[in-house]
């Protein structure tokens, strides 16, 4: 067995003055510490011992992964025969594992990490992908189960996954081809009572914090500790994805929107088993993005701002992206430092803007010396970007994006509108009511020719405007059945109303009422933190939240959305405000020239409102 017991103090470095235990210095590159739970009773006070092993031959263990919550250490726990202290949250999952006649091997990172220990910290950060790769198991921790529903959950994974497997193995490893279930059988499933529990299970602190991504994904087998409950991690998650691609009704009725599972986890499932996730997905969503990881992850808790790139860097080299720096946590080294070093990294390895989809701005952070187009991972405005990283660019190009040595991000771009008008910032609790009347009072201006009563009748307008309000996408429903609920809010939004204008509005028919509410959820989740805007040429537009009449609607080369730009004191340098949803095409026409900006909407087209703009060189500061 390859390890070092630190039990004798010339090698644990205990202090001989007195009674406290002392971490000594890891003594290899690829070396860790295991800790050794003793057995005992519920009441006895936790007694343990750490030794030292290594990557290449480690001692069998289980990880732990769990809340981490207050850092105070002020739990006691005997190590190596001396006196410890360990943070609360700690000290139950250590009671929770602890068994009473025999010990147990485990590693938990706030113990068998030197946490005082700035250097060893950084250099066990890039082991820990390993350390929870190599564990024979990894202890999911979610804490209590005071309402007594995991054996709930657990019945109802246990027989969502037999049915879910039935189905892999029916489609094979093919795109997209797992059936969804019928109209009956999808009110059958969402008449099972227990989904309740299920979707409870998923708002468990634990499902909050930020490394548990990279635990729980890199877990060879993870089993979830709930209450007495225990359950196959891979199993919760092969019905979660199950749930999510084929019945993401539970979600809608439940009213999860925002609030479920983090994203991340279906995507290292995902990552790690590919052809059982073939048959769920369409081939075109495929692609792993490491900007969609770090973009995801803003929803997560970390402790310290810099975690929000290090807790993830394993998984950059599964995106195809080189990073050249290494985790930093001393003092001079800022989480600002870092985004920026990642930003650069970026753009160097990838040569593209894709990352600028990812940026987000307070008014105070417009404001600020640091880069408008480096993303401030520690900002979770709003959960849904515009569009995806990897989608195509509106105006592909060869040339590369480079950062001057003042940090200015130097591409080519276009200028095509200008915003006169924005709404208040909206929030995810705004109601239908004001939808409409928000959207009332934009219809004064816009020209003529976009507005009809009717949407059925080829209203533009309303089209135009519930586009924006679901940045184009479906949710909660396959596509044919979200087009219903979209043109019933189309409707909802063009009755009309037998009172002022100013007045409150009739509530929608009860015939109408779930595809406008399904579709009004979604309205809330991609509004939040942003305004609704009309643009100078009579456009609508999702818009970040700091955007101000007189800022520009442009799209830069090898973007993949329009964004909102703001003029800054120097000629032809802006800083970036961010993206935004805008009904717009853009091409290059064969017969060469500038390039054209057409308005469009799936096959709904105004073409008589295209206009050519010319290209320029862009620095954004």
């Amino acid at each position: 067995m390859s390890s070092t017991a630190e039990s004798a103090s010339n090698v644990a470095g205990i202090s001989s003055a007195g009674m406290l235990y002392e971490y000594a210095p890891l003594p290899e590159s690829n070396a860790f510490r295991v800790l050794i739970l003793e057995p005992g009773g519920v009441d006895d006070t936790l007694c343990c011992s750490l030794e030292i092993t290594t990557l290449n031959k480690p001692i069998p263990y289980e990880a732990i992964s769990y809340v981490w919550g207050n850092t105070h250490r002020d739990h006691p726990i005997r190590i190596n025969g001396r006196a410890g202290h360990i943070t609360a949250n700690l000290c139950r999952a250590l009671h929770r594992m602890r068994l009473p006649d025999q010990s147990r091997v485990l590693w938990a990172d706030s113990i068998c990490i030197n946490q005082d220990d700035l250097t060893e910290r950084a250099s066990q950060v890039l082991l820990m992908s390993e350390i929870y790769g190599q564990a024979r198991r990894v202890l999911l921790h979610l804490g209590e189960d005071s309402n007594q529903e995991g054996e709930v959950v657990r019945s109802l994974v246990h027989e969502i996954e037999a049915m879910v497997l039935d189905g892999v193995r029916a489609a094979g490893e093919s795109w997209d081809t797992f059936p969804t279930p019928s109209p009956e059988e999808r009110e059958l499933f969402l008449a099972d009572t227990r989904w309740e529990a299920f979707i409870n299970m998923t708002h468990k602190p634990w499902f909050t914090r930020g490394w548990v991504i990279q635990e729980a994904g890199a877990a060879r087998n993870g089993l979830m500790l709930w209450g007495k409950t225990e359950i196959n991690w891979k199993s919760f998650v092969r019905v979660y994805t199950w749930m999510v691609r084929r019945l993401p009704q539970v979600r809608v009725k439940y009213q999860d929107g925002g609030r479920g599972m983090n994203r991340l986890h279906l995507e290292m499932y995902r990552l790690r088993h590919k052809g059982e996730t073939m048959p769920l997905y369409a081939k075109q969503s495929s692609q792993f993005d490491f900007l969609i990881v770090l973009h995801d992850a803003r929803a997560l808790y970390v402790q310290d701002a810099r975690d929000r790139v290090y807790a993830f860097m394993s998984l950059a080299t599964s995106a195809g992206l080189s990073l050249h720096f290494q985790p930093d946590y001393s003092e001079h080294k800022t989480a600002r430092d870092v985004y920026l070093d990642m930003a650069r990294d970026y753009v160097n390895s990838m040569g593209d803007i894709s990352l600028l989809h990812c940026v987000q701005h307070t008014g105070n952070s417009m404001n600020e010396k640091f880069p408008s187009w480096v993303p401030r991972w520690d900002l979770n405005l709003f959960d849904n970007i515009i569009t995806h990283t990897s989608g195509p660019a509106l105006i592909p190009t060869e040339l590369r994006p480079s950062v001057s040595h003042d940090n200015a991000l130097e591409a080519k771009g276009l200028m095509f509108d200008d915003i006169i008008f924005t709404s208040d910032v909206l929030s995810r609790d705004v109601s239908m009511s004001d939808i409409k009347m928000l959207w009332n009072q934009m219809l004064d201006l816009l020209p003529v020719t976009f507005t009809n009563p009717s949407p059925t009748h080829g209203s533009f307008a309303a089209l135009s405007f519930a586009h924006v309000l679901s940045v184009g996408r479906s949710w909660g429903a396959e596509w044919p059945e979200w087009v219903e609920w979209r043109t019933a809010y189309m409707e909802y939004l063009c009755q009309e109303e037998p009172t002022r204008r100013d007045s409150v509005p009739r509530p929608p028919p009860d015939s109408a009422r779930n595809g406008i509410q399904g579709f009004h959820t979604y309205a809330q989740w991609n509004v939040h933190n942003r305004r609704i805007a009309v643009t100078k040429r009579g456009l609508f537009a999702l818009v970040p939240l700091p955007t101000q009449t007189g800022d520009i609607c442009g799209v830069l080369l090898g973007g993949k959305a329009p964004c909102i730009l703001r003029r800054a004191m120097t000629a032809r340098t802006y800083r970036l405000v961010g993206d935004a949803c805008i009904p717009v095409n853009v091409s290059r026409p064969s017969t060469g020239g500038g390039l054209v900006v057409s308005v469009g909407i799936e096959n709904s087209r105004r073409d008589l409102l295209d206009w050519s703009v010319e290209e320029e060189d862009i620095r954004l500061c």
